[in-house]
């Protein structure tokens, strides 16, 4: 009998501790090594502590001979759901090392290689080392027959998740599918059609839900991002809490660039034309304001505001 060959072992065997796969308009599908690994931000995690310690004391479940639950991260965009993954699978993979256990591998797979999971998983579970399975902002289209597949992947078919393994996806949307209003109409029986979207949520055991901040906490983001690239004081604080936009009139008078009334001046300005008070527009903002941009971008953007 010839022997299945698995496309995955060959590249399993090299010593990367990340992988993507990639399968879109490829004949066969490849684990590539991920060279260039996203570093969570400087400042930390900030707001994220409770959901960090639950998603650490989950894959701290490798530890025990147990697969961690498989887990949906899902939220506003860029709220750090991406960069509160990477964090944990680090501090997991670090504390393997130092413990002797084996180490554990973080591999992308998209919404193309849900097909390619099967054999994935079985040259995982012939390795000596523990992996952490990443779908990453994961979206099915109307009628995506992928859907179908992931759900069954996730709880009703025949194949289960081994001990060495486990899975996280992240998303925007709850359920993780578009549901058209076309669909709901034309089914015979609707109740089924929102059942079954739902089913996919449901088959997580566990849920961490991420919501955009306020704005008193958007700028508390942008202040703890400023101060760790050391553009501003240690120690740096917001002033008492308020619930109006600073200094954001009609004529967007600005207080001076280098003050801190300025900065959370322009750090408003910033979200509003960003639509989005989230950890990654503070990012941006921070980003920029390190390479001197900000009062450029500012300027060109408050002009364009005042013509509207």
């Amino acid at each position: 009998m010839d022997q299945y060959l698995n496309p995955f072992e060959a590249a399993l065997s090299r010593p990367s501790p990340s992988y993507r796969l990639l399968s879109a308009g490829r004949d066969s599908p490849v684990l590539y090594p991920v060279q260039h690994l996203r570093t969570p931000p400087r400042e930390g995690l900030l707001g994220l502590t409770g959901p960090k310690e639950i998603l650490l004391r989950n894959l701290a479940s490798f530890e025990t001979g147990l697969s961690p639950v498989s887990t949906l991260i899902h939220g506003f965009r860029g709220t750090g759901k991406t960069s509160l993954v990477l964090e944990a699978w680090h501090r997991t993979d670090m504390h393997h090392k130092s413990t002797g256990i084996p180490s554990c591998r973080l591999i992308q797979v998209d919404r193309e290689g849900i097909p390619h999971l099967l054999p994935l998983i079985d040259a995982l579970d012939n390795r000596p080392e523990f992996a952490l399975v990443l779908f990453d902002d994961l979206y099915f289209p109307p009628e995506d027959p992928l859907f179908h597949h992931f759900r069954s992947f996730l709880d009703g078919g025949i194949a289960g998740l081994p001990a060495n393994v486990g899975l996280i996806v992240t998303s925007n949307h709850r359920h993780l599918v578009s549901e058209s209003f076309s669909r709901r109409d034309d089914a015979l029986h609707p109740g089924e059609t929102v059942d079954d979207t739902m089913a996919l949520w449901d088959r997580f055991g566990l849920t961490l839900s991420f919501f955009e901040p306020d704005l008193n906490g958007y700028l508390d983001l942008v202040l703890a991002k400023l101060v760790s690239r050391n553009l501003l004081p240690l120690g740096t604080q917001r002033p008492e809490p308020s619930n109006e936009e600073p200094g954001l009139g009609k004529n967007h008078d600005f207080s001076p660039a280098d003050s801190l009334p300025g900065i959370l001046q322009r750090a408003t300005l910033f979200s509003r034309l960003r639509a989005s008070r989230s950890g990654r527009t503070a990012e941006w903002f921070a980003d920029l304001c390190e390479r001197g941009l900000i009062d450029s971008v500012s300027g060109s953007q408050k002009s364009e505001s005042s013509d509207e």
